[in-house]
């Protein structure tokens, strides 16, 4: 393996129910044992005692949600086809994840990470009776939307009686899109460092109360253009 990369390649994941409860440490592990088993000649990175694959990382998924939009960036020391990368890396079993698409970016490129500006979910709920038009209205319509984050987990598994930090929602959901009677609502959040909230918090806010939630999706990740527009990583 060369330390020199001379391609990156951008590969998009879908994060499956066998992956639900990875921490972002251990989904890491997992892509780069998927490059690993591939057969491309990756540049190679240190990793503690280890050599891996030299790779970046789209921001963590909480756990338990689902994913179409893992992105980890595939640093190559040879000059390789984009489908010839779909086909290797495509071709590693995996119970956790599925590829999705390959394509091709500068090596120099922003990492994924820096690049993202929001985020789309979908969350499926039992929403009759419990969330309606109105309060989606009456959420934008507001100046701001307070929540508090639970307090941190002690050592004993459980969360602490301190309140964690409050966080506004309000400047933070760009998009709201409810279809009650099937049970769907997908929400585009603003993702900035120290401000960021969980889609499901985001939904408690909107309908006052907790509800339970059936599923969540990470559909898609974004990068704002200068005048604010969402473009798909």
């Amino acid at each position: 393996m060369d330390n020199v990369p001379k391609m990156r390649m951008r590969l998009r994941f879908a994060r499956l129910k066998g992956a639900e409860g990875m921490s972002h440490l251990e989904q890491i592990k997992a892509l780069r044992d998927i490059a690993a088993a591939s057969g491309l000649d990756c540049c190679p990175a240190k990793h503690g005692k280890n050599t891996v694959p030299k790779m970046s990382f789209g921001p963590a998924l909480s756990a338990g949600y689902e994913s179409r939009c893992e992105y980890a960036d595939l640093y190559l020391a040879q000059d390789c086809k984009e489908e010839v990368v779909m086909t290797k890396v495509g071709g590693v079993s995996s119970g956790a994840f599925s590829l999705l698409s390959v394509k091709r970016v500068p090596v120099y490129f922003p990492s994924i990470e820096a690049s993202v500006g929001a985020a789309r979910y979908l969350i499926e709920a039992e929403f009759k009776g419990a969330l309606a038009q109105a309060a989606v209205d009456a959420f934008f319509a507001r100046e701001s939307a307070p929540y508090t984050k639970p307090g941190p987990v002690g050592p004993d598994g459980k969360v602490g009686t301190e309140p964690g930090p409050t966080v506004d929602v309000r400047p933070l959901v760009m998009s709201a899109d409810l279809d009650a009677a099937a049970g769907t609502l997908r929400l585009t959040l603003r993702l900035e460092p120290g401000k960021n909230a969980k889609p499901v918090d985001v939904l408690g806010v909107m309908a006052g109360r907790e509800l339970e939630i059936k599923r969540v999706v990470r559909e898609d990740l974004y990068w704002l253009d200068s005048k604010g527009g969402l473009e798909i990583i």
